[in-house]
């Protein structure tokens, strides 16, 4: 499955934007998300209508209510192809954290925001039984970063180190999440 055909509109604001700013960017160019990011860049987390509902009418910076935030899921975007095994660890990620969103990047820049409903309406009901699903010793690697309140999920598309935690770059390299 393609990334590119699952992701939605976004906006991109950076931290340091009062909340009614961000959400008049929203509504300007009539994004369902906000991607929030720091000045460096790094993604802080994804806002749709239930996260903003959720915050209320905070009138502070996104920075000071980032740990309100839902946990984040990054997906590197190269290549856009998802095979079935990443297809299924995500929707698997998504139920068990309770998610509605991921971040899908390319070049460390966001590109789309994927919701949940888009990854379970093209999730394959073969793969549900476990068919097809490929060689269950050879897990698709995920790494989380549990010193991010709450934590950061990585799915790397290309193999190699473990990802640095791209919220918060102290945070030095993630682990693999199990």
């Amino acid at each position: 499955m393609r990334l590119s055909s699952l992701t939605r509109t976004h906006v991109v604001v950076r931290d340091d934007v009062v909340l009614p700013q961000a959400e008049a960017a929203r509504e300007r160019v009539h994004a369902e998300f906000i991607v929030v990011v720091t000045a460096d860049g790094n993604p802080l987390g994804v806002l749709g209508e239930r996260e903003l509902d959720e915050l209320g009418d905070l009138t502070g910076t996104l920075s000071s209510v980032a740990d309100r935030f839902p946990a984040l899921v990054v997906v590197g975007g190269d290549p856009d192809e998802l095979t079935a095994a990443e297809l299924l660890d995500l929707a698997e990620l998504l139920g068990r954290e309770g998610l509605r969103s991921v971040l899908v990047e390319r070049d460390d820049q966001p590109v789309g925001v994927v919701p949940r409903a888009a990854v379970a309406a093209v999730l394959p009901l073969d793969l549900l039984d476990g068919v097809g699903v490929g060689d269950p010793d050879a897990p698709v690697p995920r790494y989380v970063c549990r010193k991010c309140a709450p934590p950061s999920f990585h799915l790397p598309r290309a193999g190699g180190q473990p990802p640095h935690c791209r919220r918060v770059l102290f945070h030095g390299a993630m682990e693999t999440d199990a």
